[in-house]
């Protein structure tokens, strides 16, 4: 990690909008992965992979998904890519609960809170305000709302 980077979490839609060119917010995503390393470091639940490359498998191909993975490689660094194992699964599920989000959100949520990094997602209303409502100490984000 660069002295003065921060660790941000991104939830994969953020992945996902930036490689397409067709998503209401694929500027502002493309723009925050730009900043990675120089900015920011990311931490990221190894779920990431199968999120992003999974769905650039289905929407566009092995060779895209391959690509993906390639450049996740590179962006995150391999002692801030947490697995997705049973500890992470037991740990992360009351969250779905005391937040109420998702399954997966609480993964990446999880990692977060564990790493005290920004968490930022295209899901506003069900993931980042549910968030904020209940821990103002952790740093969420819609990818709208990322301060420079």
């Amino acid at each position: 990690m660069r002295p003065t980077s921060r660790l941000l979490t991104l939830d994969s839609n953020v992945l996902i909008a930036a490689l397409k060119t067709d998503e209401v917010h694929s500027e502002e995503c493309s723009e925050i992965l730009g900043r990675v390393p120089e900015t920011f470091t990311l931490s990221e639940p190894s779920i990431l992979y199968q999120e992003v490359c999974g769905t650039l498998a289905r929407r566009a191909g092995i060779s895209a998904a391959e690509d993906a993975r390639r450049q996740l490689d590179m962006m995150i660094p391999s002692r801030l890519l947490v697995t997705c194992d049973r500890a992470l699964s037991v740990s992360a599920y009351p969250l779905c609960f005391e937040y109420g989000i998702y399954a997966v959100d609480a993964i990446y949520l999880k990692v977060a809170l564990d790493t005290h990094g920004i968490l930022v997602s295209l899901d506003k209303e069900d993931f980042i305000d549910r968030v904020r409502s209940r821990n103002p100490n952790l740093q969420a984000y819609h990818v709208s709302e990322l301060p420079c």
